[in-house]
């Protein structure tokens, strides 16, 4: 199951790699350097370059070495529009199951986030505290489907996505992390009305404006 393939030691290692910026997006390395970069021997790299470049991380160009993937235009298109097909469908079942109780802690912990955006808490850890609400938003309306494919493969789409913001994405703003609030809450507001439809069109609306601030500078 592509759960179990995503659990490769050296995809894992790949991904901690690009994110502490080890390995940087649009860089070439040899097979022996990108070894030294992840820790690996030779044999468990050449496994792990398999599914990387099944998953459209690296490109193997023979003679000149690894490409790591450079998050173009299409690829993030792409990406968010495979995850939003996800989330959109899951939203559907999402929203005439979801219980009163994930609908008030969600409230309430973007009531908080609101909060200390607009008062004096340092910046820093208030980002850390909305990034990991907009990760468990997003992932417990997939995680409601039952299908451990799919919510492996959402955890990959948030991962390219993160990736993306990171190379395009200067600076983060107070302003753009509101924005970011004021959308979920909107998808909260629908969602505690039953209103289906308007969930998933807050929804798109998110993804829309999310795009956006993934190249703002």
């Amino acid at each position: 199951m592509a759960e179990n393939r995503q659990d490769n030691e050296g995809y894992r290692l790949f991904r901690e790699a690009l994110q502490a910026g080890t390995i940087k997006a649009g860089m070439i390395v040899t097979q022996n350097e990108l070894c030294d970069l992840l820790g690996l021997s030779l044999s468990p790299l050449r496994e792990t370059l398999v599914l990387l470049e099944e998953f459209g991380l690296v490109e193997i160009k023979p003679r000149t070495g690894i490409r790591i993937v450079y998050p173009e235009v299409a690829f993030i298109r792409e990406n968010f529009q495979f995850r939003s097909m996800i989330e959109m469908h899951a939203l559907t079942t999402f929203g005439d199951q979801v219980s009163a109780d994930w609908l008030a802690s969600m409230r309430a912990g973007h009531e908080e986030c609101m909060a200390e955006l607009a008062g004096d808490t340092p910046f820093e850890p208030a980002q850390s505290r909305i990034l990991t609400l907009d990760r468990k938003l997003h992932r417990d309306i997939v995680s409601l489907l039952d299908n451990q494919a799919i919510l492996a493969t959402h955890a990959r789409l948030q991962d390219n996505l993160s990736m993306a913001r990171r190379v395009h994405q200067r600076s983060v703003f107070r302003g753009q992390l509101i924005s970011t609030v004021g959308e979920h809450m909107r998808i909260i507001d629908s969602l505690e009305q039953r209103d289906i439809a308007g969930a998933v069109a807050n929804l798109e609306a998110h993804f829309r404006a999310s795009t956006h601030r993934t190249f703002a500078v």
